[in-house]
């Protein structure tokens, strides 16, 4: 009834759950009449052979219900519906054909028989699925996961053991003796397949950045398919001529499975240096709400906002910028950086970068007298609002809300069907890869934590923001500087323009959600945090600065260093008492390194770099871009209109080696 009326997304425990009371006595006063009534009915109509029916229908629905747990992404209304029908329509089958009678295990014998013949399968499926896969992901990315390793593994056993204790039971209670036989057969071929499938026929996997960009060749699904048409149909075939030769060829190859798995996990627990307990140092939402009496300075990033995505913006919405009309747009700007990594180190620090260096940049630039230690010493009250990650622990005395002592928890059916949505990922044949697909965005999100900065989704910001309101703060200081990462326009897009989050499961059927929606709802947080900054009488006198780290990510040029694309960043700013009747539109060659300049002047610092407004638009001006990763250093030299190709020229590029792997 939820599914047709319209609710796919919840399943039956959430839309209890969420209900209010008079709306569970609607629902439970026809259920308790039905549940009554229906047996009644039945007993008359099939009298003898009731009991029966029943049973198969309950084992076909167990059966149907518990696959369509290990492969679907969610159960919700949905899948349980597709489920109940398949046991309704095999149920119907066997009544027409007499197919129904079969003999369910009931004595203690029988049930410790049982239990033996489903533990190997089952327990290859806890080590393989729940497991192996996601530890191997977490020592191999532990930088992506909030959590320490023992609080992530200690969770994660758990659930895994609670759920296969509940297969492992309702196997028990309803599968016959055929239908355990076919159970565990298409059980251990899905798994073997899947397991032979991440160790030996994925490949070279893509960066699951949240793009969503992994597409195979015809040829390459076609051919992988049918493999595992081939193993799954081995399996079965084999189990029909002779199961008892086939069950124990099933056991054999699951504990073999079992062993090599946990000694090769074993191995990377003990090699791995990521398995001890991680730092409770954390950047905290402490004073986001915040601003100073006076002297205020807040620079706005939203990652990955191109400049190009303005004009998407403009054409589909032309009044779009007009909350933005007291501010300067600089349309040919440049980012010092790309990716995020080491661009907002630069926005914070503003040290140059040693082309031929091979120490990690962050580290780097935080040790020279950068521009977080001159606001502070300013006597400015400091707030840094973006992942830890790039602001490095030197920062700690100088950073008020770099706090320790933060714990990072997280649900354990939340970390459950994260890691295995994970694992099914890897072992999922090409042809649903794409169903399954998952970013590091989302383990983030697995965190529970609300003063932990967010920067993989706005909306806790802006409900912050709405809730909570600015205000302004009774500290004395000479003045404020607020550094608010952002989650902007950067894929996966979870977000629309009224600020509704986009779930889990409807943002992969959708094409990741919409682009152009989330680039304006990130904008739309801007201006409501603009708006009430007005209320508070803390506008007028505020350096307020709108950009972005870095533009689109994608290869800018090929092998031979031909330029195929360009990159540039958003850039807003606000000199304190500028008012307009219109956004003022500048094509002046600039870059971040102005932005730091315009920040330090406002400081009172002297600086020979221009600022921003000092740079005329007819200016012959070159400047510079790096595109690092721990991989490869690319240096591009731009001279002219930035979103020219012609513009853009690859004057370096090296292999690099170093110690950072983000």
């Amino acid at each position: 009834m939820k599914y047709y009326l319209g609710y796919h997304k919840e399943n039956l425990l959430e839309s209890f759950w969420d209900a209010q009371l008079y709306t569970l006595l609607h629902y439970g006063i026809p259920m308790v009449l039905m549940a009554g009534a229906a047996p009644v009915i039945l007993k008359v109509i099939f009298k003898e052979n009731l009991s029966q029916i029943i049973r198969y229908f309950d084992s076909v629905l167990f059966f149907s219900l518990s696959f369509t747990f290990l492969i679907a992404r969610k159960i919700n209304n949905k899948t349980y519906c597709i489920a109940f029908s398949i046991a309704f329509v095999l149920t119907i089958a066997a009544i027409l054909f007499q197919r129904y009678k079969g003999q369910i295990y009931t004595g203690r014998t029988d049930i410790k028989k049982k239990i033996v013949e489903t533990a190997p399968i089952l327990l290859c499926y806890l080590i393989t699925v729940v497991i192996f896969a996601p530890n191997e992901l977490y020592l191999n990315n532990a930088s992506d996961f909030p959590m320490s390793y023992w609080y992530f593994f200690g969770k994660l056993f758990l659930s895994g053991i609670v759920i296969v204790l509940f297969l492992m039971t309702g196997m028990l209670l309803y599968l016959n003796q055929s239908q355990m036989k076919w159970y565990l057969a298409l059980l251990f071929s899905v798994l073997t397949a899947g397991y032979i499938q991440g160790l030996f026929l994925n490949g070279s996997m893509e960066v699951l950045d949240g793009t969503g960009n992994n597409v195979y060749n015809s040829f390459k699904v076609c051919t992988n398919t049918g493999i595992w048409i081939f193993l799954i149909g081995a399996v079965l075939v084999f189990c029909r001529k002779n199961y008892s030769a086939a069950h124990k060829f099933m056991n054999v190859i699951s504990v073999w499975i079992i062993l090599i798995q946990i000694v090769s996990l074993g191995v990377m627990i003990v090699t791995s240096k990521d398995t001890s307990p991680k730092s409770e140092l954390i950047l905290t939402t402490e004073g986001m709400n915040e601003v100073g009496e006076k002297n205020n300075i807040i620079v706005f990033v939203l990652d990955k906002f191109d400049g190009s995505y303005i004009d998407e913006i403009t054409e589909e919405s032309p009044d779009f910028l007009l909350p933005l009309k007291d501010f300067v747009f600089y349309k040919n700007a440049v980012s010092a950086f790309c990716p995020t990594y080491n661009s907002i180190p630069f926005l914070l620090t503003g040290t140059e970068f040693e082309q031929d260096s091979r120490v990690d940049y962050v580290k780097y630039a935080y040790e020279k007298d950068n521009l977080l230690k001159q606001i502070s010493a300013c006597g400015y009250d400091i707030g840094v609002y973006t992942h830890k990650r790039y602001v490095d622990e030197s920062m700690r005395e100088i950073i008020p809300n770099y706090e320790d002592g933060i714990k990072r928890t997280c649900d354990m059916g939340a970390l459950f069907a994260m890691m295995t949505q994970c694992s099914r990922y890897k072992m999922a044949p090409f042809a649903a890869k794409r169903y399954y697909m998952y970013d590091t965005s989302d383990i983030a999100r697995l965190v529970e934590n609300d003063r932990i900065v967010n920067i993989e989704n706005d909306l806790p910001f802006y409900h912050r923001l709405i809730d909570k309101g600015l205000q302004v703060s009774a500290d004395n200081s000479e003045g404020t500087f607020r550094f608010i990462h952002m989650h902007g326009a950067h894929p996966p897009y979870t977000m629309t323009e009224d600020f509704q989050y986009i779930e889990y499961d409807y943002r992969r059927d959708n094409d990741w959600g919409s682009s152009i929606s989330q680039w304006k709802g990130s904008l739309k947080i801007v201006y409501e945090y603009l708006r009430q900054l007005k209320e508070l009488g803390k506008y007028e006198d505020s350096l307020i600065i709108i950009t972005t780290d870095h533009g689109v990510t994608s290869s800018l040029s090929d092998s031979e260093g031909k330029m195929m694309e360009v990159s540039y960043p958003i850039l807003f700013v606000k000199e304190p008492f500028n008012n307009s009747e219109q956004m003022y539109t500048d094509t002046a060659p600039v870059c971040h390194s102005d932005m730091i300049a315009t920040i330090r002047k406002s400081l009172g610092i002297d600086t020979l770099d221009k600022t921003l407004s000092e740079i005329d638009s007819d200016e012959n001006r070159v400047r510079y871009m790096h595109i690092a990763t721990p991989d490869l250093l690319e240096k591009y030299e731009i001279s002219g209109d930035v979103s020219q190709l012609n513009s853009w020229r690859l004057i370096h590029r090296a292999q690099q080696d170093l110690e950072s792997t983000h």
